[in-house]
């Protein structure tokens, strides 16, 4: 079944609906970020992921403070490895969300807004060797990292995830990247995308 809808310029454009007739909607994030709510963070320079599910993770994590009254649609999450870990190891995406937990700390990243040029600063803060209050739980996997030389293609160039908005950090909870086995000696680095709104 399709169905039309009038958008903001008069057009009727087809949009695709369920058999019941439900419109199918696909969440558009342009209008955050031309409002400037919309940011990216990568780390500026590699480092040695820790082996098992770390308090003490070097790639860049994202931390919602408490006490704020701001959610993180999270858009996407992505790895690189540009040297060859001495173990087979797993990726994931884990999360920290007990808010009675302290704080994440660590050094601050380097966050950017999606409107480049837009000087607002983002809520979540972006930290490099963080510590976790406790040991963070895997909700994703992002990939594999292979121990075979990069040069020879054995490897995946990236480990990457489109979000979309489907994990929300509410204020207290983080998430970052872990590995099952330790990477090599700066050999990692991680980015990620994300939108803020209002509670």
């Amino acid at each position: 079944m399709l169905l039309q809808v009038q958008n903001r310029q008069g057009g009727m454009p087809v949009v695709q609906g369920t058999r019941e007739g439900f419109p199918i909607v696909q969440e558009n994030y342009l209008e955050a970020i031309r409002n400037g709510n919309g940011f990216a963070v990568s780390d500026q320079a590699g480092g040695a992921m820790p082996a098992g599910l770390s308090t003490a993770p070097i790639n860049v994590v994202l931390f919602n403070p408490k006490g704020n009254s701001k959610g993180a649609a999270i858009l996407s999450a992505g790895l690189v490895s540009a040297v060859a870990p001495a173990a087979i190891a797993f990726i994931w995406v884990a999360v920290n969300n007990n808010v009675a937990a302290a704080a994440v700390t660590g050094t601050a990243g380097v966050p950017r807004n999606l409107a480049v040029g837009n000087g607002n600063a983002p809520t979540v803060l972006t930290l490099t060797t963080a510590t976790l209050p406790a040991a963070p739980v895997a909700i994703d996997v992002l990939g594999t990292l292979l121990t075979g030389a990069i040069t020879v293609q054995t490897q995946q160039a990236a480990l990457y995830k489109w979000y979309g908005g489907s994990i929300v950090l509410l204020p207290g909870s983080a998430l970052s990247f872990q590995a099952s086995a330790a990477s090599a000696a700066a050999g990692v680095q991680g980015s990620w995308m994300w939108v803020e709104y209002d509670l």
